[in-house]
């Protein structure tokens, strides 16, 4: 992959096997943006919390924009944040509605966005069910730059971004350029 400034990677969002794949894919320390509600789990939210990981409170929209400026300071120490900005698992192959926090982080801070489509999780350890073998495509695409970002509305980002991971998903999940041995 070629080198990129801190960013926030944005990424589609269907099994909780997305984080080792992401941690184990992207070349870099990544801190994720993720629900307050797993801060309260044993272990899992303590090791989040002293690793510096950012959570966000859905429910407090004044909560949510004080974590994303937290994760705007972190960025700026020179980190890169992941997202999934369909704010929860889908049981679907299709894409949810984004949430819009960190496309205004994005635009305000001038901070690259790089979707990141990912592709098998969903059948490895499936909403509500148990872990299995399979086979996983990441696939990392173009940045939107700080330079596009300044062009556009916090809706253009939003479809834009979407547009870019579903660009991105459909050759995987349609077996386009992919070869099953």
């Amino acid at each position: 992959m070629k080198e990129l400034p801190p960013c926030i990677f944005y990424a589609n969002h269907r099994s909780h096997f997305d984080i080792p794949v992401m941690m184990y894919s992207l070349p870099r320390p990544l801190y994720f943006m993720a629900k307050k509600e797993l801060k309260s789990i044993p272990f899992l939210g303590w090791g989040m919390t002293s690793i510096g990981m950012v959570f966000i409170d859905r429910k407090d929209r004044a909560s949510a924009v004080r974590s994303m400026e937290k994760a705007g300071e972190q960025i700026k120490k020179g980190k890169s944040i992941v997202t999934f900005p369909e704010g929860t698992r889908s049981t679907t192959q299709d894409l949810l509605t984004f949430k819009k926090g960190a496309f205004h982080l994005a635009k305000s801070q001038g901070i690259p966005l790089v979707p990141v489509a990912i592709s098998g999780t969903d059948r490895i350890l499936p909403k509500h069910g148990k872990l299995k073998s399979g086979k996983v495509i990441i696939t990392v695409g173009k940045p939107i730059t700080p330079e596009e970002l300044k062009e556009m509305s916090i809706e253009e980002i939003r479809t834009g971004a979407k547009e870019r991971l579903l660009g991105l998903l459909d050759p995987i999940e349609n077996g386009v350029g992919t070869t099953n041995l």
